[in-house]
């Protein structure tokens, strides 16, 4: 029988109609009688109080009558019932996270949601207070930080905290002294009557958000001699403190990788400050990256902007071996 070609497409697409309805019921009647049923999508926000809970309030150093304090984020499961919760059983990354506010303002509850990525994660979290300039000058604050990181390596078995990934971030003046934190190595040229730190000390990564690398530029940019003298105590003292208590000074080869997150719009600690510390580490052959917001100033980072930060320290930890669900013992 001769068809002409118009009713040869028209039969062919015919055939291809019925072949797409059959396969469109079997596949249907096979998850009907499998009980299948496409997963719900999860919010991620909304499932956080599942899988994590928070212990606030722990002391982690008494110093010139203040109580030094932290909380801890995590990994645990609600049971619903006696004993409650059942913390992980693995150890995790850790981060320490430290506040900024110039040194001089706020506390660990103010950037709560900065970290709350990590805890998403399953990562274990410890945010932390330290000693504010109208406390002690520097470097006191430098100190406190380092005694936190000695914490975690102290509470280690207790709280299942992965030593080898500790991870130290903060914004500003919490960049600075989370940078600090990471390039010490001598802790008995900050040491703390009394509390002296027996160990050595090490961190995986930082991440600097908009950090200070350079204390007396940003002294000489914020021009105030009443916070020159809250920040050394003893102004003969001045370049000392300056040059001691930046991360540019304490650049070498054995510093942990760092990754930066700067506006190059940013007037408060200007982006000259992480392109320093990045030149600086690539002279020194140290592995770092600096992601720059264009246009914008001081942490003033919009929702596209911060899933974008996210992703570049994803991928930085991810290239230093850091990154959860990586397992090590």
């Amino acid at each position: 029988m001769n068809m002409t070609l118009k009713q040869l497409t028209w039969q062919l697409v015919g055939v291809q109609r019925g072949l797409l309805l059959v396969s469109t019921f079997i596949a249907l009647s096979l998850l009907a009688l499998c009980g299948c049923r496409t997963p719900a999508r999860t919010d991620a926000v909304a499932s956080l109080c599942s899988k994590s809970v928070v212990v606030p309030n722990l002391t982690y150093l008494k110093v010139d009558g203040i109580d030094l304090q932290l909380d801890v984020y995590m990994p645990a499961k609600e049971l619903g019932g006696a004993p409650w919760v059942k913390f992980s059983d693995e150890r995790r990354p850790v981060l320490l996270y430290i506040h900024g506010g110039g040194w001089t303002d706020l506390n660990r509850a103010y950037r709560n949601l900065n970290f709350l990525p990590y805890v998403e994660k399953g990562w274990a979290v410890v945010n932390i207070d330290y000693r504010l300039l109208k406390q002690a000058p520097f470097p006191a604050c430098i100190a406190d930080c380092r005694h936190a990181l000695n914490w975690i390596y102290e509470n280690a078995d207790g709280f299942k905290f992965d030593t080898s990934r500790i991870v130290v971030s903060g914004e500003s003046a919490g960049g600075h002294l989370a940078l600090m934190t990471g390039f010490l190595t001598n802790d008995a040229a900050l040491a703390i009557p009394n509390h002296p730190i027996n160990r050595e000390l090490k961190v995986a990564a930082v991440i600097n958000w908009f950090g200070i690398s350079d204390v007396g530029r940003i002294m000489e940019t914020w021009n105030s001699p009443s916070y020159v003298t809250n920040l050394v105590g003893d102004i003969s003292k001045k370049e000392e403190i300056y040059r001691s208590c930046s991360p540019l000074t304490h650049v070498n080869p054995s510093v942990p990788p760092v990754l930066t997150i700067h506006g190059d719009a940013d007037q408060v600690v200007p982006f000259i400050h992480a392109t320093l510390l990045h030149d600086a580490l690539d002279q020194c052959w140290v592995k770092n990256a600096l992601h720059v917001v264009k246009g914008k100033k001081h942490g003033n980072f919009d929702e596209t902007e911060m899933s974008e930060n996210f992703r570049i320290i994803w991928k930085f930890l991810d290239e230093v071996g850091v990154n959860y669900p990586t397992k090590r013992k």
